[in-house]
């Protein structure tokens, strides 16, 4: 037998990319990303959209708060959207997320490395690639604008930032869409250099460093925030403020 979905969620789900497919069991709907294996099960609750994944951790990254209802078969993990807002966010990063996953993104590295003659297969050469691939995940990710200012720049006035470098970061980490910002060039510099950091509110940091005047003149001033952050970008943002914030 259908279930009946919500007009609401139904939209949310269809301005974010999902195809609804079929209900399943106790009165979840599926719904997936057109030519990818990747599937959600939703549910409307009492007090808002419950939202099931195959990930066991990806519910909570995206920003989606536990619940006690039983993670329905063959998914890995659950959580509800609280209003119209955090759930067509959550859908966004979510099938941003599913259609660049990390092991999507460490093939498509490998696959562009093996077009490379193996004599000319540095260290650099595959972190070039790397941080090439990582861009355009995370040019999908933050709608080809930048994190802070929301302008839409030229792609070549956009940088792919790690919180965590390349250097220090694991395999995982280093194509975890989480570990970066898109930033303009002027705020890639700055984050990068550790002038600036992102607290757990998203809100800018300023190094004693940076001197207001150059504050000024790049228009970075107190208020200035990331237009998201989710969970999974805490971590990385952490090691960051830690590390690198120039003190």
């Amino acid at each position: 037998m259908s279930v009946a979905i919500p007009a609401l969620v139904a939209k949310a789900l269809a301005d974010t990319g999902y195809d609804l497919l079929s209900s399943a069991d106790n009165g979840w709907i599926a719904a997936a990303i057109s030519g990818n294996a990747g599937r959600i099960l939703v549910q409307a609750a009492d007090d808002g959209v419950l939202l099931a994944v195959a990930e066991p951790t990806m519910a909570q990254r995206i920003g989606l708060e536990p619940t006690a209802v039983q993670v329905p078969s063959g998914m890995a993990g659950i959580g509800i959207a609280y209003g119209a807002m955090q759930l067509y966010e959550a859908l966004r990063v979510l099938h941003s997320l599913q259609t660049h996953p990390v092991s999507a993104l460490s093939a498509r590295v490998e696959a562009r490395l093996a077009g490379i003659p193996e004599t000319e297969r540095t260290r650099e050469v595959r972190q070039r690639i790397g941080q090439d691939v990582f861009r355009e995940a995370l040019m999908d990710l933050w709608q080809g604008r930048c994190a802070v200012t929301g302008i839409p720049f030229p792609r070549e006035l956009l940088r792919a930032s790690h919180a965590k470098p390349w250097a220090k970061a694991s395999d995982a980490e280093r194509l975890d869409p989480f570990n970066g910002l898109l930033l303009a060039t002027h705020l890639d510099a700055m984050f990068d250099s550790g002038l600036i950091g992102f607290g757990e509110d998203g809100v800018m940091l300023f190094s004693p460093q940076l001197d207001l005047v150059v504050r000024s003149h790049f228009g970075v001033h107190e208020g200035s925030r990331l237009r998201s952050v989710a969970p999974g970008h805490m971590p990385y943002l952490a090691w960051h403020r830690e590390f690198i914030v120039r003190k």
